[in-house]
């Protein structure tokens, strides 16, 4: 399904810009053809490496500048779709009056022809942002049933990959443990690839700090590199998961509740069973959960769920995109929401995964939560 997606992709942005963009260039016919090299490059950037280099067809073994410049082509021609589809709007009812104006003409093919330098340099300045360090950010939420405050460090969304090594995520370690939390979460998607491949990355983890410990969920991305291992290897680092489970952390303030992702069916593990995860858990007690995918929220609410944490979405990287995102998340993407009685946060995420490393007005994140009794 993935690879269809893929090359399906490929086959609109590639005819698309040729249609748009290549053919009308005044040019000679070889030019346009040298110009369908970086075109196809960057539509069809992971069959093409793929069948080149081998490997994975999401990983594959072709040298990093390779697979960041294919990357940075395609980036630029998503942004280049939105553009051009936002122009293609705009022009439509002038074209359709003046159809014959020459000027008009003239103006529509010079801002389409800015475009792609436009969309090249937002998609370099984009994946710029997308592999910085994460900032902290804090917030305050009012919990019924709630006896102390309680502090909560945030991560999710990792991705640890051939980008992002041990020393990314020293950083990472050193940020959350500045902030003294009470306990450490994490929703999710902590790599991509294969453990013998990123364990020293993630090796840092064992260093997370807090008064009542890490707990983890998995995310759909974990289920791609052979999650069994890869939490084997994270719950010897200090790390304690939450497949459809509860515990009362610390001296059991509240109910901090986790469920797998969807993506387990595709492993034959056991699908997202909120019954399961709450059973037995208490009444006077509020519950946090952490899920992967902000979605379940609706379910949640049923449940009687307090507050859900959640990533996946990346805050929907950038505008445009955050929209179209929005749709599949049932409109949950980036911050908070409520769903009947339930409070619904979602991160932008700690780090991104690189096969769409992209990030415009979406700073990546480390969360604080500060849960405070309501009065």
């Amino acid at each position: 399904m993935f690879v269809i997606s893929t090359v399906g992709i490929g086959c609109v942005l590639f005819g698309y810009m040729l249609w748009r963009i290549i053919w009308p260039l005044p040019l000679r016919w070889w030019w346009k053809v040298l110009l369908c090299v970086p075109l196809g490059l960057g539509a069809f950037r992971y069959p093409l490496l793929y069948k080149i280099y081998g490997g994975h067809f999401f990983r594959p073994a072709c040298p990093m500048a390779v697979e960041l410049l294919c990357t940075w082509l395609f980036t630029a021609l998503l942004i280049l779709l939105v553009l051009l589809l936002a122009m293609e709007l705009l022009f439509l009812l002038p074209s359709l009056i003046w159809r014959r104006s020459k000027k008009l003409h003239k103006v529509k093919f010079t801002l389409f022809s800015l475009a792609a330098p436009l969309a090249m340099g937002t998609a370099a300045w984009g994946m710029y942002q997308a592999f910085t360090l994460p900032e902290v950010k804090e917030i305050t939420l009012t919990i019924p049933r709630l006896q102390h405050p309680v502090r909560l460090a945030m991560l999710t969304d990792l991705h640890a990959d051939r980008y992002k090594q041990a020393e990314f995520f020293r950083e990472v370690v050193a940020r959350t443990n500045a902030l003294q939390a009470d306990a450490i979460v994490i929703t999710g998607d902590f790599e991509d690839g294969h453990i013998y491949q990123l364990a020293p990355a993630l090796a840092p983890l064992r260093h997370l700090k807090s008064r009542w410990g890490t707990y983890a969920v998995h995310g759909n991305h974990d289920y791609f590199s052979g999650h069994q291992a890869w939490q084997r290897y994270l719950s010897s680092l200090g790390i304690r998961f939450l497949n459809n489970e509860h515990v009362l952390p610390g001296p059991g303030h509240l109910v901090l509740a986790g469920i797998t992702d969807p993506a387990a069916a595709r492993d034959n593990e056991e699908a997202p069973n909120l019954d399961k995860a709450l059973a037995g858990a208490p009444q006077d007690k509020p519950t946090i959960l952490l899920a992967h995918q902000p979605r379940i929220a609706v379910a949640a609410a049923r449940h009687g769920v307090t507050l859900q944490l959640s990533g996946h979405t990346h805050g929907g990287m950038a505008p445009g995109l955050r929209q179209l995102i929005a749709l599949s998340n049932d409109g949950l993407v980036q911050g908070l929401y409520r769903r009947d009685n339930t409070l619904v946060y979602v991160s932008n995420a700690t780090s991104i995964w690189s096969g769409l490393p992209l990030r415009l007005f979406t700073p990546a994140e480390i969360t604080l939560i500060h849960l405070i009794p309501q009065s």
